[in-house]
This record gives structure tokens, sequence and C-alpha cells, in this order.
């Protein structure tokens, strides 16, 4: 009888090494290393870098603007708001790091903006950001709101509380120029080091985290800048026009096609070694039967072409639900599929977020 024990205890200890054997990322060969250094060194440093020498131009077309209010310099703060916006969406799939004790994105980008809460911060000479309440009226959409709405010249020069709203624009300036400035150092800082030496597939690598984001900032890509605005997960299904990114400026849609085409670049890491080429290394080796990178950039492209098909201003096709809208929508979801259950399955990486869109 313990011979007997023994045998099925060896034979079981057998299947499940061999289970194991079957799911091991390293049957496939791949550097997850250079795959690291590549995002890090290549796309996440410079990106920020980027944004962070865009918010400083910001910072300083406002000073500008603020010291002389003109046609020819609150036209020049307003390119350098929209040239910030442009930069953040290179950086938005990056939310790891100190990116997240930061709260970097809600601080800098959650819209739509609540423009007659930021008024009556405005009326009561209330600055103060800092709240868990504030993340509505800062950031680029509040920036948006203020620069780009209604007599913007009038407001800042001759209105009654053309003091408290000229501080209260250099006041939200300088938190974007500040988040970042600091995010950037963070990264130049050490962690871009440690990112890029941090390989595995579990919860706290770094394969993780890209995957992890890379799928929050494309949901956030259709469901805010597309989804929500069309009323998908409301009840009534009415549209919201003025809930789209941008609705001041009427940016929207360069922003979204920005997003779009910087997370297509990100899954395949640019110039170098990216999620796609990962994917790539496992039909190569026959590990699955299906070529994942081709079949996404394939919707990205199906994607793009749909975007083309629109036209400003993009909170004219939200208000009709128009059908180029509503075919970009099922266009962009049919994506999610392929980026959030088919790839992190390829990858053996697990997905640690929920939303409540259903997807």
């Amino acid at each position: 009888m313990n011979k007997i024990n023994l045998f099925l205890a060896l034979l079981f200890c057998t299947i499940l090494y061999s289970c194991d054997d079957s799911t091991d990322t390293m049957s496939v060969e791949f550097s997850q290393i250079e795959m690291l250094k590549n995002y890090s060194d290549n796309l996440i440093v410079p990106a920020f870098k980027a944004y962070s020498e865009s918010a400083i131009e910001l910072e300083t077309a406002t000073e500008s603007f603020l010291a002389d209010a003109n046609d020819e310099t609150l036209s020049n703060v307003r390119g350098k708001l929209n040239d910030t916006y442009q930069k953040w969406s290179k950086v938005n799939a990056f939310q790891y790091g100190d990116a997240l004790s930061m709260n970097l994105l809600v601080n800098t980008n959650s819209f739509p903006t609540k423009f007659s809460e930021i008024e009556s911060k405005i009326a009561a000479g209330d600055f103060n950001l800092g709240s868990i309440s504030s993340f509505n009226v800062k950031g680029l959409p509040a920036l948006d709101y203020l620069l780009n709405s209604g007599s913007t010249l009038d407001l800042f020069t001759t209105d009654a509380n053309q003091a408290n709203r000229r501080q209260y624009l250099k006041t939200v300036v300088e938190a974007v120029k500040n988040d970042a400035d600091a995010i950037y150092n963070s990264w130049t800082s050490g962690y871009a080091t440690e990112f890029a030496a941090n390989e595995g597939i579990d919860p706290s690598s770094s394969i993780s985290y890209i995957v992890n984001e890379y799928n929050k900032a494309y949901e956030r890509c259709k469901n805010q800048r597309v989804g929500y605005a069309l009323g998908k997960n409301s009840i009534s299904g009415n549209s919201s026009p003025m809930s789209v990114e941008s609705y001041y400026s009427q940016e929207t849609l360069s922003l979204l096609k920005s997003n779009v085409e910087s997370l297509r670049s990100i899954f395949n890491g640019g110039d170098g070694i990216g999620l796609a080429d990962y994917l790539k290394a496992y039909y190569t080796a026959g590990a699955v039967e299906e070529d994942l990178s081709e079949k996404i950039n394939n919707q990205f492209d199906v994607i793009l072409a749909q975007l083309d098909k629109c036209s400003d201003s993009f909170s004219d096709h939200i208000e009709a639900k128009d059908e180029t809208v509503e075919t970009l929508y099922t266009e962009m979801s049919k994506l999610v599929v392929m980026i959030k259950s088919e790839m992190p399955s390829v990858l053996s990486v697990k997905i640690t977020y929920q939303d409540s869109d259903g997807d």
C-alpha cells in the first residue's frame, strides 16, 4: 500500500510539473530586460522629458500673458497649452512608479472639468487645489476652460474678479509644471534603472505594470474620450458633448488621435523591442497558433482609419451620435478583448484592476 501511495504521489508531481512547464515563459526565447530597457530609455524617459519641457514653456507663456494680456500673448499661451496636452498624451500610459503616489493622472487630466466650481473658487478667492475634491477643478482641463471659454481677454482684464482669476490660472499652471518636473526627476534619479531591471511576470514586475497601465490608458481612450460622452454608460443613453477632452479648445479629435497613435507606438516598442515583439516570439516559437501581434496592429489600422473619417468639431459627432462615431466606438471596443484578455493570457501576465463597463 505504501508503494502504491508513493507511486501515486510521484505520478501527481510529474503531471503537475508537466503542466507548469507548458506555461513557462522561459520556453520562448525573448529578452525581457532588453524590452524593458527600450521602454525605459527610449520611450518613457524621453516622453516625460518632453512633457516636462512643454509644461515649463506653458508656465513661461502664462507669465507673459498675465503680465500683458492681449491677443498675441493669449494665442501664444493657448498654443503652449495644446502642446502640453499633446505631450501628455505620450505619457498617459506610464502611470507607475511615483506617478501613483503623486496621483499624477487625476491631478493632471480629470475631465470634464467642473467649470461652475472653478468660478465659485475664483469668486471666493479659494486657490487651494490640494484637497481630494479638487481633481476636476485643476490640471489641463481647468486650463482649457480658463483660456478657451467665453470672452477670455475681458475676464482677465476688466472683470470684477480678474485678480482672483489671474491668481487661479497661475496656481493651476504652477501645479501642472511642478508635477511634470517631479515625475521626470523621479525617472532620471534612479527609477529608470530599477524599472529596466525588474523582470518577471508577477504583479510587481515592470511587465505587469506596462500591460496593466497600457490597458487602463486604452480604456480611458475608449470610455472617457468617446463612450461616456456618447452616453454608453448612462441610464438615459443621452450624449454629453461637453464631456469630451479639451472641449473648449475643440482639440478633442487631435488629442484622441494622438492618444491612439501613442498607444500603438507603445505596443510596438517605438523603434525598438516592445510587447508586439514579445507576442511575436510566442507565435514564432509555435507556443500559440495565432499571430496576436499582427491582429492587434491590424485593429489599430481600422481604428485610425475610422478616426480619419471624423472631423472637427468632434463634439458635433458626439451630439449627433452619428454612424461615424458609433462605428469608431465599436471598433475601439473590439481591441479591448485582444489587449486585455488575449495578450495577458499569452504573456502570463495577470490583469490586476477592474473596470465597471463590462469589457
